[in-house]
């Protein structure tokens, strides 16, 4: 294909999203789905919610609190909810099979204690494309009123400037999150299971946790892709954040992920330790109808491919998104990564509510400089299956 043909297929295929994205605002409406909080203290998903599961600044808040409001009265609720979601790629990546990929999501939460500052949280997956289903999230938690103090235990995702998986704006995560280097599959995407302490009071955001296990099932129904190497964490990994938040929505931290793991081969029976950490930087901006993050990530492998050799890694990205209504968003992403391979990519992408209890979701992906690397056009549909409601 020529350069000119290339890029001509680009332009089309952009202008398709933005046109498209550009219809479907215009369509667009509020959100008023039912969700278990909402069902609790009577209010609709728009109070939480820009386009479901995205949470505004109000759902941010009433998460940091444990999901309790002391002064607003309760009714009745159901601590179930069912999500299903189909999910389509125009362009298959080599690890893909299938360009349709319809997932069901089981979530339940409910607070508890006298003051209801304990809570639990769970979701989980049931099978698709052929892998079995899993627990995705599972964990108890503390939130001291007023001081945002927390303590949490189970299964979790680690805390990001950007969500990774739970409330993920774009269909695919960001590469800075979940590329790995050699054997080692450490990355900031996949759920640990451990203890975490911290505080969130909407100026500080301070974490620390220690993670003994994590994550290995099919993640939002991708199956799991074969291995012949084991690998185990040998001691409590430790991650550690700290973000702060200045006035006019001015945000910035960093963050520490590091740890030894044990790998084994069950083909030569040899076995081998990694040493790891990854160091990153963050900063963001927002207002009511704009926002821009970015992260940026290094990281060191002492002996990831087993040989002894160390390797060098980093990640990163910077993120710029409109709103130009309350219940809709179009955004732009950049995407670096070498782990040690560079890759840089370009993500498009626009989503809003088109009814009461969903989200339309439409993106394309551009390499940039990488001969033979495709271009991916997706979209994605969510949606909770009556009688079941949106949750958190």
């Amino acid at each position: 294909m020529s350069s000119n043909l290339r890029m001509a297929t680009v332009l089309r295929s952009t202008l398709v999203v933005l046109v498209a994205s550009g219809v479907l605002l215009a369509f667009a409406q509020p959100s008023n789905a039912t969700p278990i909080f909402a069902e609790r203290y009577g209010f609709s998903c728009s109070a939480c919610h820009t386009a479901v599961p995205e949470l505004n600044a109000f759902g941010n808040a009433f998460r940091r609190a444990g999901f309790v409001l002391p002064s607003v009265p309760r009714h009745k609720e159901f601590p179930l909810v069912l999500r299903f979601q189909e999910g389509y790629m125009k362009d298959l990546p080599p690890a893909q099979t299938r360009r349709f990929n319809a997932l069901a999501i089981l979530i339940s939460t409910a607070n508890f204690g006298s003051d209801r500052s304990f809570s639990y949280y769970a979701r989980y997956f049931f099978g698709s494309q052929g892998a079995s289903g899993s627990l995705y999230y599972g964990w108890l938690q503390h939130v001291a009123a007023g001081s945002g103090v927390f303590e949490r235990v189970g299964e979790y995702n680690l805390p990001l400037i950007q969500n990774a998986t739970q409330r993920l704006d774009t269909f695919t995560s960001m590469p800075a999150y979940t590329y790995t280097v050699g054997q080692n599959s450490a990355n900031f995407t996949t759920p640990r299971w451990g203890a975490m302490f911290g505080q969130d009071n909407g100026r500080l955001n301070a974490e620390v946790s220690l993670n003994f296990a994590e994550y290995l099932g099919a993640a939002y129904g991708a199956p799991t892709p074969p291995s012949n190497v084991t690998q185990l964490i040998a001691f409590p990994e430790i991650f550690a954040s700290a973000t702060y938040t200045l006035a006019d929505n001015i945000s910035f931290g960093a963050l520490r992920l590091a740890g030894t793991r044990n790998f084994h081969s069950d083909l030569s029976g040899e076995s081998f330790s990694d040493r790891y950490y990854r160091d990153g930087i963050q900063a963001g901006w927002s207002n009511r109808h704009f926002s821009i993050d970015g992260q940026q990530l290094w990281g060191f492998d002492t002996n990831a491919d087993g040989l002894g050799t160390g390797t060098a890694s980093s990640g990163g990205f910077v993120t710029a998104k409109y709103y130009p209504t309350p219940h809709a968003y179009l955004g732009v992403r950049y995407d670096a990564t070498a782990n040690p391979f560079a890759t840089r990519d370009w993500d498009f992408y626009g989503a809003f509510a088109p009814t009461v209890r969903s989200r339309l979701l439409l993106e394309y992906i551009r390499p940039i400089n990488r001969p033979g690397a495709q271009t991916q056009l997706n979209a994605q549909l969510l949606f909770a299956l009556p009688p079941a409601n949106w949750v958190h």
